[in-house]
């Protein structure tokens, strides 16, 4: 179960990161602006939850 968890955060991390770039590009679009902010806000808090659930798993199967 605790692959299957880091498995998951690692593909949101990683989805995040991209998402983030995208929305970083449409900053540069005077009509996608809003869009862009908004796909940079989603992307850097999934990017937290992603990496925060990595880490939380890497943390407890080392105490084990």
């Amino acid at each position: 179960m605790k692959e299957t968890l880091v498995t998951i955060g690692i593909i949101l991390a990683i989805i995040s990161v991209m998402a983030f770039v995208v929305g970083f590009v449409m900053i540069f679009f005077e009509s996608r602006r809003k869009l862009g902010l908004k796909v940079m806000l989603f992307s850097v808090i999934g990017f937290i939850i992603g990496f925060g659930t990595c880490f939380a798993n890497f943390s407890l199967g080392a105490m084990h």
